[in-house]
């Protein structure tokens, strides 16, 4: 199965920003203001490739921009998956 079909599996989508970068999105709530997921590779360059790719995770506002959380990084997007317990 492709990445994108496993990330879409988890609620998430392919989105880009006005600078061109790819990352995999998702709507949430975040302290009761509406904000969403963002999963990039590890260099905040695009999307990962594998499911062993160290992944950067953060949590924005959608109004905003801005960081709700501190972005973290974690050692593959396998780890992160399984740690969503969906």
């Amino acid at each position: 199965m492709s990445i994108d079909k496993i990330m879409e599996k988890h609620g998430f989508h392919l989105s880009a920003s006005c600078g061109g970068t790819a990352s995999y999105t998702k709507p949430v709530d975040h302290d009761g203001k509406q904000a969403y997921i963002a999963v990039t590779d590890e260099y905040d360059a695009g999307v990962p490739s594998s499911l062993d790719q160290p992944v950067r995770v953060g949590i924005y506002d959608v109004t905003t921009g801005e960081e709700m959380e501190p972005v973290r990084d974690i050692n593959s997007l396998h780890t992160y998956l399984e740690s969503l317990g969906e």
